[in-house]
C-alpha cells in the first residue's frame, strides 16, 4: 500500500519542495497587479514623454470594475471612502477630457492624466490587493506597503527603460511592434530570434 502511494507520479517531488510562504504569495500578487497597470504607461512616459490614452483607459477600466463591484456590495462597507474617491479619478479625467474646450486646449489635462496614471497605479494596487487577496489585512504592514513600493519601483524602472530605450531597443523594434519610433531611438535592425 505504501508502495502504491509513493508510485503516484510527482508525489515525492511535491513533498520535497518547500511550500511558498503565504505572505510572499499575497505580497507578490498585490505587487504584480500594480506593476501590470503601471509598467507600460511609465515606459511610454520615458520613451515618448507622454502617457497614451489607451494606458489611461486601461486604468479607468480596472478602476471602474472595482468601483462597480463596490457599488454592488455597498451595504457591506466594501470600500473605504478614500477608495471610492481614488477609483472615481479615472472617470473624472474622462469627464474633464470631454468638457475641456478642444479649440484652445486644456494644457493641464495632460499633467492630470500623467499624475492620475502614476499615482493611481500604486493606489489601485493597494485597493486591488485589499479587495482580491484573501486575508490581505492579516499581512504585516511592511508587506502591504512593500507591494505598493514594488509597484512604484517597477514604475520608476520602466520609466528609465523608456528614457534610455536606445540602449537595448532599436527604432525598428518599435515599428515591428506596431508603435511609432520615439525620438532618439537607436537605428538598426529589429531584434529577431530564429
Amino acid at each position: 500500500m505504501a508502495e502504491e502511494a509513493s508510485a503516484t507520479p510527482g508525489s515525492g517531488r511535491r513533498r520535497s519542495m518547500r511550500e511558498i510562504d503565504s505572505t510572499l504569495r499575497a505580497t507578490a500578487t498585490a505587487a504584480v497587479g500594480g506593476t501590470l497597470v503601471i509598467w507600460w504607461p511609465a515606459f511610454t512616459l520615458g520613451a515618448y514623454n507622454a502617457v497614451f490614452f489607451d494606458n489611461v483607459l486601461a486604468l479607468w477600466a480596472v478602476a471602474t470594475a472595482v468601483l462597480l463591484s463596490g457599488f454592488l456590495l455597498h451595504s457591506r462597507g466594501a470600500l473605504p471612502w478614500g477608495g471610492w474617491v481614488a477609483l472615481s479619478l479615472p472617470s473624472v479625467w474622462i469627464v474633464l477630457a470631454i468638457v475641456a474646450p478642444r479649440g484652445h486646449g486644456f494644457p493641464y489635462l495632460h499633467y492630470f492624466e500623467v499624475l492620475l496614471t502614476l499615482l493611481g497605479a500604486p493606489m489601485l494596487t493597494w485597493l486591488l490587493a485589499r479587495t482580491l487577496v484573501a486575508d490581505y489585512e492579516a499581512l504585516p504592514v511592511f508587506q502591504r506597503l512593500g507591494a505598493v513600493a514594488v509597484t512604484v519601483f517597477v514604475g520608476v524602472l520602466a520609466f528609465l527603460l523608456g528614457k534610455f530605450n536606445y540602449l537595448f531597443i532599436t527604432c525598428a523594434d518599435f515599428d515591428v511592434s506596431g508603435n511609432n519610433a520615439p525620438a532618439g531611438c537607436a537605428h538598426g535592425p529589429a531584434f529577431h530570434r530564429r
